[in-house]
Formats: C-alpha cells, sequence, structure tokens
C-alpha cells in the first residue's frame, strides 16, 4: 500500500507530468504520418483529377457567362436609343453616329466585358462605327484592322451568310496606319438579329485577359475547340500539342504522361480542354513519406532521450521555485494546490494582477488629476490650488495640437454610425501615438468634433512633433471619403497659464483652413488672408437674374467669383462667409416678393468643405428659389410664360418682337415694356441667352463645326453668332470648346 502511494505522488509531480507529456506528443505524431502516409497513397490520384475537373467546370461556366453576357450587351445595343436615332433619318446623321461612337467607347472601357472593341455595322449607309472612329467596311479591314484570314470580303461574306451568333477563331490584327501597333489574340464576335436586319455587331473579345481572368490551373496549357472541332484558342504550349481521342463516357484521359481534361460549354457548344502534366507526383512522394519515416524512427529515439533530459533540468528549478513559495506563502492569499504549476501560477498571476490594479488606478487618478487642471485653466476656472501641480507640468514650456474633426456626407450615408462614437475611436488613437512618441503629453475630447493635446517638447526635438503628426495624417487620410482633421499646433509656450491663449491661437488657424476636405497640419505661419468682399455690381447682377428666376446667369456669376476666390487661395471661412452672404441675400429677396423662404437646400455652410460641394449647394439653393419665383410668374403671368415658351421652343427660327407679339395677340411694344418690368431682362437679351445656352450645349457634347452649330441654334451671321457668344460666356466659341468648361 505505502509503494502504490509513492507511485501516485510521483506520478502527479511535474517530472512525470513532463515526460508523459513529451512521450504522447512524440506517438501522436507518429501514428498521424503513417495515417498521413496511407491516406496520401491511396488518394492521391483521385484527388488530382477531382481538382482539375472542377477547374475545368468553374473555368467552363465562367467563359459560357462570359459570352453570353456579350451577346446580351450587343443585342441590348439594337434597342440603345443613339442607333435608333441613327437609323430614323433617311441618311446619314454625323451627330447621331459620334453619340453611337461615344457609346461604344463607354462600353468597351468597361473592364468587366474584356473587349478590345466594339463594332456597329450599319447596312444602310455601308458605314462601320467603333470606339474612335467611323469609317466604310473596307477602310476598316484593310487600313485599320488587318489579318490575312480576317479580310474584308471574308466579312462581306460572314454578314451575309453568319448565323444569329458566331465566334471565330482568336487572331491578332495589325494597323496599316500606325505600323508596329498590334492588337492581342481577340476572338471575333457576330452577333446578328432578325428584327433588325439594318445593323450587325461585331466585337473584338481580348482572349488573353479572358484566359488570365476565368483559367483556374497549374500551367497554361488550355484549348478551346468549336462544335466542329476547329481550334479557337491555344494558350502556353498547348498549340503545339495534339488532342488525343475521349474515350466515352468520360471527361479526362491520359495520354503521354498528361492529364486531358474535357468539357462542353452549354450555349455555345464549345469544347474546352486543360492539359496538366503527370509528372512523377505520386512516386516522388512515396520516396519522400519513406525517407522522412527512416527519419522519423531516428527522431523518435532522439526526442525519447533529449525529452528526459529537459525534463529532469526543467524540474529541478521548478521544485525550488515551489519550496520558495510554499516557505513565503504564509498567510491564505491564494488557494494552496498540491500541483506545482497550479501553486505557481496562482501566486505569480495574484501578484501580476494586484500590481496591474494598483498601477491603473494611479494612472486613472494621474490622467484625470491632470485633465481637470488643464480644464480649469483652459475655461478660466479660479478654485483651490491642485495638489501636486508642479509634478503636471506647470512649468514646462508646452504646445497645444487641436484636432478639428469634419464628417462627409458618405460617413452618414454608408458607415450610419454616430460622430460621437466615431469622434472616441480616433481620440484613443491619437492618445496612443502621441504618447508613446512624445513622453508626457495628455489627450483629451474638449468639444464634440475636437480633440485636445498637450505636449512637452524637450530641446531637441522640435521635429518630433511633426513627424508624429504626419504619421497620423498618413493613417487618417486613408478614410478622407467619410471625415477629414484640421490640426492646428500653436507655438511653444513657457507657462500653462497661457492655455486659454494657445488654444484660441488653434482654434483661430482652423477657422483658416484650406477650403478642402484634407487633412491638414496648420502652424503658426498659417496667416489669415484679407476677407474677400463680393463687388456691388455683381451682387446687383445676381439680385436681377435672381428676380428673373434665371438660375443659369446667377449660377455664372457665383462660378465666377468662386474662380476668383480659388484664385487667390482664399481660406474656409471665406468660403463659408460667401456662402452665409448669398444665402442671406437669396432668402432675403423672397422673403420681399412674398415668396416662402424657408428650407431652400437640406445643407447648411458649416457642411461645405470643398469647392465642389458649394457649388452644389448653390445650384441647390438658387434652383429652388428660382422654382419658386417662376411658379409665381407662370402661374399670375400667362403673357411670359407663352413668350418663354414660344422661344425655347422655336429658337432655330428667325424670331423677332412683333412677330412673337402677334402671335399673343398684342403690340410690340407693350410686349417689350411688360416683359423688361416681369423678369428684369429685354426680351431681345432672353432670346440670346437661350439660343447661346443651347451653342454650349452642342459645343460640349458633339463634333459639329461651329458655323453649323450657329445655323442650328438661329443665328445665320458668324460675325453675330460670334459677338454674342463672347459677350454673354466672356469668351469665343473655340476657346469654349478647347477649355470644356461648364460657364
Amino acid at each position: 500500500m505505502p509503494s502504490i502511494l509513492r507511485i501516485k505522488m510521483k506520478a502527479r509531480s511535474v517530472f512525470f507530468k513532463l515526460l508523459l507529456s513529451f512521450l504522447g506528443v512524440i506517438v501522436l505524431l507518429v501514428i498521424f504520418e503513417l495515417l498521413t502516409y496511407g491516406v496520401f497513397r491511396q488518394s492521391l490520384r483521385d484527388e488530382i483529377i477531382k481538382y482539375n475537373t472542377v477547374n475545368l467546370t468553374n473555368t467552363t461556366n465562367d467563359f459560357e457567362q462570359h459570352f453570353q453576357l456579350l451577346e446580351n450587351t450587343m443585342l441590348n445595343l439594337y434597342l440603345n436609343p443613339r442607333l435608333q436615332e441613327l437609323n430614323s433619318k433617311p441618311y446619314l446623321d454625323y451627330v447621331a453616329a459620334n453619340k453611337v461612337t461615344d457609346y461604344l467607347s463607354n462600353t468597351v472601357s468597361n473592364q468587366a466585358l474584356y473587349l478590345n472593341n466594339l463594332f456597329v455595322y450599319d447596312v444602310r449607309h455601308s458605314l462601320m462605327l467603333e470606339k474612335s472612329r467611323g469609317a466604310s467596311p473596307e477602310s476598316m479591314f484593310t487600313e485599320y484592322y488587318v489579318n490575312p484570314v480576317y479580310t474584308y470580303s471574308f466579312w462581306k461574306k460572314q454578314f451575309e451568310q453568319a448565323g444569329p451568333m458566331t465566334i471565330y477563331p482568336a487572331a491578332s490584327y495589325l494597323r496599316n496606319d500606325s505600323p508596329g501597333d498590334a492588337t492581342g489574340p481577340v476572338w471575333p464576335m457576330l452577333v446578328k438579329s432578325r428584327f433588325y436586319p439594318d445593323f450587325m455587331m461585331l466585337a473584338f473579345v481580348d482572349a488573353d485577359r479572358m484566359f488570365q481572368a476565368f483559367h483556374r490551373s497549374v500551367n497554361d496549357n488550355f484549348y478551346v475547340l468549336d462544335a466542329s472541332g476547329r481550334l479557337l484558342f491555344a494558350s502556353g504550349s498547348a498549340a503545339d500539342e495534339p488532342l488525343p481521342a475521349l474515350p466515352p463516357g468520360q471527361d479526362w484521359v491520359k495520354a503521354d504522361n498528361q492529364y486531358f481534361f474535357y468539357t462542353t460549354g452549354p450555349k455555345t457548344g464549345f469544347t474546352y480542354v486543360n492539359l496538366v502534366p503527370d509528372g512523377h507526383i505520386s512516386s516522388q512522394l512515396i520516396k519522400l513519406n519513406l525517407t522522412f519515416v527512416a527519419v522519423l524512427l531516428v527522431a523518435i529515439a532522439a526526442s525519447v532521450t533529449v525529452s528526459v533530459l529537459f525534463t529532469v533540468r526543467f524540474n529541478n528549478p521548478v521544485q525550488r521555485i515551489v519550496d520558495s513559495i510554499k516557505s513565503l506563502n504564509e498567510q491564505d492569499t491564494v488557494p494552496r494546490h498540491d500541483n506545482e504549476f497550479e501553486l505557481i501560477r496562482g501566486n505569480i498571476g495574484f501578484l501580476l494582477q494586484q500590481r496591474h490594479l494598483r498601477h491603473q488606478d494611479l494612472e486613472e487618478k494621474h490622467a484625470l488629476l491632470r485633465y481637470h487642471s488643464y480644464m480649469n485653466k483652459l475655461k478660466k476656472i479660479r478654485g483651490l490650488p491642485v495638489a501636486g501641480a508642479d509634478q503636471l507640468g506647470e512649468q514646462k514650456p508646452f504646445q497645444v495640437v487641436l484636432f478639428h474633426l469634419s464628417f462627409n456626407h458618405p460617413f452618414h450615408t454608408e458607415i450610419q454610425a454616430e460622430e460621437e462614437r466615431a469622434a472616441s475611436y480616433i481620440r484613443e488613437y491619437i492618445n496612443h501615438v502621441v504618447t508613446k512618441e512624445l513622453e508626457g503629453s495628455l489627450t483629451f475630447q474638449i468639444e464634440r468634433n475636437q480633440i485636445l493635446s498637450i505636449v512637452h517638447p524637450k530641446p531637441g526635438e522640435e521635429e518630433r512633433l511633426r513627424t508624429t503628426l504626419d504619421g497620423i495624417v498618413g493613417v487618417l487620410s486613408t478614410d478622407k471619403a467619410y471625415c477629414f482633421l484640421t490640426i492646428a499646433v500653436s507655438p511653444l509656450h513657457a507657462h500653462t497659464a497661457d492655455l486659454t491663449d494657445a488654444y484660441e491661437e488653434a482654434l483661430e488657424m482652423i477657422r483658416h483652413r484650406p477650403f478642402d476636405d484634407e487633412t491638414v497640419v496648420l502652424e503658426a505661419q498659417h496667416v489669415p488672408q484679407e476677407p474677400f468682399v463680393v463687388p456691388d455690381a455683381l451682387m446687383q447682377e445676381i439680385k436681377a437674374n435672381l428676380q428673373a428666376g434665371n438660375a443659369a446667369n446667377v449660377l455664372q456669376v457665383l462660378r465666377r467669383l468662386m474662380a476668383q476666390m480659388e484664385k487667390r487661395k482664399a481660406d474656409a471661412l471665406a468660403y463659408r462667409e460667401f456662402a452665409r452672404e448669398i444665402t442671406y441675400k437669396t432668402t432675403r429677396l423672397l422673403h420681399g416678393m412674398g415668396l416662402d423662404s424657408g428650407q431652400l437646400t437640406d445643407l447648411e455652410p458649416e457642411q461645405l468643405h470643398t469647392v465642389s460641394k458649394l457649388d452644389r449647394y448653390f445650384e441647390a439653393m438658387i434652383g429652388e428659389a428660382c422654382r419658386r419665383i417662376n411658379n409665381k410668374k407662370e402661374a399670375a403671368d400667362p403673357i411670359i410664360t407663352g413668350a418663354t415658351a414660344y422661344v425655347t421652343e422655336r429658337y432655330t427660327e428667325d424670331i423677332t418682337l412683333d412677330l412673337v407679339a402677334s402671335w399673343l395677340n398684342i403690340t410690340g411694344g407693350y410686349l417689350s415694356t411688360y416683359f423688361k418690368e416681369k423678369t428684369g431682362i429685354n426680351f431681345l437679351d432672353f432670346v440670346n441667352d437661350v439660343r447661346i445656352g443651347k451653342a454650349k450645349e452642342l459645343l460640349r457634347q458633339t463634333d459639329l463645326r461651329i458655323q453649323d452649330i450657329a445655323g442650328q441654334v438661329g443665328y445665320q451671321n458668324m460675325n453675330s453668332f460670334n459677338r454674342m457668344f463672347k459677350k454673354i460666356t466672356g469668351v469665343t466659341p473655340s476657346e469654349y470648346r478647347r477649355s470644356g468648361t461648364q460657364m
């Protein structure tokens, strides 16, 4: 009995448990290796075949789905309004043809379609349109896309005889007009519709990009055959390899130490073949396992020996630690354990826990004490002296770093989170970085969107603060679509009594930050600019156009003013003051006209951070204001409504004041006076505004000659057109087209 008890006690010792653990691990490793060897030997070949079959099936599905997508895309093109417009006229309409070319260019630029080019063959006009030009079919395939097989004669025959959807073998095309410029291998894909015989669609599908996107295998040997067995595409060295016959009822065959896997596409009937070399995978794996078994036997013997020696060396110091703990732990602060590890873990864990709690408590109290001390100074609160103020940096030079958070619209629409919660996460990150890099700093949130850091730079480390802030900018700039920061760094102050002054300096810098949505660091050298003052003449022009309900003219003036502000590099305060001034003038004008002046837009000037957002703000506000003004005019004034409708619908014709007055059954003099009184502009000025506005659209959206555009908008004399265009827009038609600006 005593011998059994001694065995049980030894079995609970650290030495015995360690030795059994090592031996157990060794046994498990041996069993695992033997099982792995047996399983691999039985299933290797089946797994290779299954893996490659699934890969080829997925590749086939991807190819078939993409061919279906391309066919649907080209069939949908038949219903495109641009193509219908081209087909609706008996003559060739170049404007409509240009619109079709632009649509083809946009379609080809869709990376998901893997298109090299897309053609529309207009049978009626014998015209081939593609992404960058239009030409006759003969010119297209003899000058721009040349291939010895796919000649013009070939395509002429295919246009007459091919079926609804035909895919031809991949080939490369050269260009005679640009020697050395050639496409990669592309699949010509012809789509016809019996419902629309006047058009045919031809796509050049980038075969290499489709192969790279959809092919999944250990190598690049891949075939595509059509239903008749003709080779459509081959990659890698596959082009030189003959295909073996596939036995009935199988989807793979092995020949010449290579596996050939076959699948057939349900849509096209194409046969997809993947070639995988057999190599010596199975034999090499068997040799490797046999070698490993031999090594494992040697390792087992060595491991057992090392385990015993290691257990002995580990057990001796552990036993001494246990004896020391038992002698020192006279109080029952920690539960006692017979197991040595439990005893050590319990005591060390208890000591570490107590140390961590004391340290955490001291840190929290210290930070809270500093926070209250600084807040008292910042808010200019007089109170009792704070114990340990000298130790809180009272006499140290300091700088204030103020982080101001601004949230963009996508933050609320996409993330749908609370600003306070996001600010707390950003504060924790800033606190972590600043505390780590700048010893003795304190970071806390002072307002809903303001985080304040007080740092004490050491002599010779002035650049360290800037380096730390640059690192913060680099991290937070990755989320600029959702929020951005303005970081203001005050000058160095000698005493914390100047804390309020430093904070006010940082606030002033933030108010004069650049007008954009980039995270920036501002320092004392950022000098505020002179305020931007809107000239009285332009303000009167804005007021007159607002009264006339002419939103386009108002926005034109506002954009000129914003361009001046951009040129002067006005800061955010200047832009927001400008927005508030225009908003105030607009609402005051509406109120004076007896109209509702509330809720012109959902945005507020404080939410504007970029010129583009300010432009959209003005578009929404001015547009709504002019809508209310025009609604009132239209509801109460049929003469103005009739005159403006006549001009808008017949601006291409010869329009005179007497002609419109006769149409309204009134005199020309009465119409002139009445129109000026009600709209604020002369009738002929209104006609020219409408015509020049239409001319600007044609200059932006078409390649028509300027003299043709002048005739289309009602000007028969080019000098009159040029003079009036420059008077209204400030530039000539040619300059407007070159600049592409939105005037």
